[in-house]
C-alpha cells in the first residue's frame, strides 16, 4: 500500500494568507485534522471527500497524495527511491507524465534537478522492464507528479488534482493581467456575499471576479470544465463513488436571479472577453 492509503492524509497546496478561509472550505467538503504547514495544510479524508475537494474547492492550488516518505541525501538515492515505486500501478508506456519539485535547505539544491532525478526513474523504470518509456508532457500529461525535499527528507506524491485547480476552464481568451481565479474566490469568500444581494463590480476587467461570484452563488463545481483529475490515475480510483460525487454536484446547481451579478468597465475591449466566459 502507498503511504496515502495508509494514513488517508493528503497535502493541500494553499497560499499562506487564505489558509483560515481555505481551512474552512476543506473541512466543509469533509476532510478531517487539519493541520497548518509552509505553503499548506494537512489533512484527513475518504475517496469520497478527495474527490469533493477537488470537485468543488475554490481556494486550493491542488491536493497531493503521498505515495512515499524518505530520506534523501543525494540525487542517487532520490532515483534508486524512485525506481523502487510500482509505476504501473499509475500509468503505462503509452501515456505522458510530468513531474515538478521543490527544495529546501537540502544537499539536492535545485528542484528542477530533482524533478529531473525523479522522471529518469520513472522512464528507465518502464524501459527496463517492457522496453519502451512513457513520454513527458508538462502542459497536460496524464499524471502529474510533485517531489519536496525539506532538510533532506523527501516526499514523492500523485498531484490528485491533475495541475492547478485555479484553472478553472472558463477562460478563453485573457487580458493583460488577469485576476487570478483563486485571488478572486478568495476575495468574494471574505466578503461574505451570501449570493441574495445584488453584487456590482465596476472595474470587471474581463470578469473573473463576477464569474468566482456565479460559481459561489449557484453552487457551480469550481472544475466543472475539467474533462480529468489526477485521483483519476490512482490504484484505488473508484469510478462508481466518482461518478456519484459528480452527479450529486450536477443536481445542487441552483439559479440565480437574473441581474443579480453585474459588471462594468472602462475598457470596452475586455468587457467583451468577459461576455464570452
Amino acid at each position: 500500500m502507498y503511504e496515502y492509503q495508509q494514513s488517508g492524509r493528503y497535502f493541500a497546496q494553499v497560499a499562506d494568507d487564505i489558509k483560515d478561509i481555505a481551512e474552512a472550505e476543506l473541512l466543509e467538503l469533509g476532510a478531517i485534522d487539519t493541520s497548518h504547514s509552509y505553503r499548506g495544510i494537512y489533512f484527513n479524508a475518504d475517496q469520497e471527500s478527495l474527490y469533493k475537494i477537488n470537485l468543488h474547492s475554490r481556494l486550493i492550488n491542488r491536493a497531493l497524495a503521498p505515495l512515499k516518505t524518505f530520506d534523501c541525501h543525494s540525487d542517487n538515492y532520490l532515483y534508486q527511491v524512485g525506481q523502487q515505486i510500482h509505476w504501473e500501478d499509475f500509468l503505462n508506456p503509452e501515456q505522458t507524465l510530468a513531474v515538478f519539485a521543490s527544495v529546501t535547505q537540502s544537499n539536492i539544491n535545485h528542484s528542477k534537478f530533482a524533478a529531473l532525478r525523479l522522471k529518469d526513474a520513472i522512464v528507465d523504470y518502464f524501459r527496463e522492464r517492457e522496453g519502451k518509456r512513457p513520454s513527458i508532457d508538462t502542459r497536460n500529461p496524464d499524471l502529474w507528479l510533485n517531489v519536496y525535499i525539506e532538510k533532506n527528507v523527501a516526499i514523492i506524491s500523485v498531484d490528485t488534482s491533475g495541475g492547478s485547480l485555479h484553472r478553472r476552464g472558463y477562460r478563453t481568451e485573457s487580458t493583460q493581467a488577469p485576476m487570478n481565479e483563486t485571488l478572486a474566490a478568495s476575495i468574494i469568500s471574505y466578503t461574505e456575499w451570501n449570493g441574495r444581494t445584488p453584487l456590482y463590480d465596476p472595474l470587471c476587467g474581463s470578469g473573473t471576479l463576477l464569474c468566482e461570484a456565479y460559481l459561489a452563488a449557484t453552487k457551480t463545481p469550481s472544475a466543472f470544465g475539467r474533462s480529468k483529475f489526477g485521483f483519476e490515475r490512482l490504484p484505488d480510483f473508484d469510478v462508481t463513488l466518482w461518478a456519484k460525487v459528480k452527479n450529486d454536484a450536477d443536481n445542487n446547481i441552483q439559479p440565480v436571479n437574473k441581474n443579480m451579478i453585474q459588471g462594468s468597465d472602462i475598457d470596452l475591449k475586455v468587457v467583451d472577453i468577459a461576455k464570452k466566459k
